[in-house]
């Protein structure tokens, strides 16, 4: 496929934007669970601090937590901003190709089958976008070909039955119809081949 580049950082902004926003809460999550979890297993133990030229004595939790979730907020801060980074790139990779998928199809649905849908090199659905070009491309072959077929049976209709003189009007008119009789079976063929549903 052709390499695409985009421009745009946020191309489905509701769909990135949750990715987003819930990559940072589960570093939030992360963070605030560490700390309780370091907080319960050492509920039991005491720890001596020197801080601020003073000595103390006590349990860990009560000594360390003030200077955990310090440390925790600076984390959560800036792996957050990290983890929102990530997680935009990542969703690039599947945003825009949904993007590109719908437009596409939007286009199918106003029967303009000449839309191709082209991905980068690292965007998700690249199978699913090869099959919906190949369904493009076969479909508008098949179109193209009934689509001769119609014109060579108006041709046939409007041709002049008086242009050759040797040939009776029941022969130009049995030619006419085994004709019009050939084409139509050959769009017959072309539309037999599709399962249709009417709903």
């Amino acid at each position: 496929m052709v390499a695409y580049k985009r421009r745009h950082l946020f191309i489905n902004k509701e769909f990135q934007g949750k990715y987003i926003f819930s990559a940072f809460i589960c570093v939030a999550a992360g963070s605030v669970l560490f700390a309780l979890i370091f907080s319960f297993f050492s509920s039991n133990t005491l720890s001596i601090v020197y801080d601020n030229y003073h000595l103390k004595l006590g349990t860990t939790p009560g000594l360390l937590l003030n200077k955990i979730l310090g440390a925790q907020w600076l984390f959560i801060v800036l792996g957050g901003i990290a983890v929102a980074i990530m997680t935009l790139f990542l969703t690039h990779r599947v945003a825009g190709p949904f993007f590109r998928f719908e437009k596409t199809l939007d286009l199918m649905t106003t029967k303009d089958l000449s839309g191709r849908i082209f991905l980068r090199k690292n965007d998700e659905g690249k199978n699913l976008g090869e099959k919906i070009n190949a369904f493009n491309k076969m479909l508008s072959h098949s179109l193209l070909q009934m689509r001769q077929s119609a014109v060579s049976i108006k041709q046939c209709c409007d041709s002049d039955q008086a242009t050759d003189s040797s040939r009776t009007q029941q022969d130009l008119l049995q030619a006419k119809l085994e004709t019009i009789r050939q084409q139509n079976q050959l769009m017959m063929e072309i539309l037999n081949g599709f399962k249709l549903t009417i709903e």
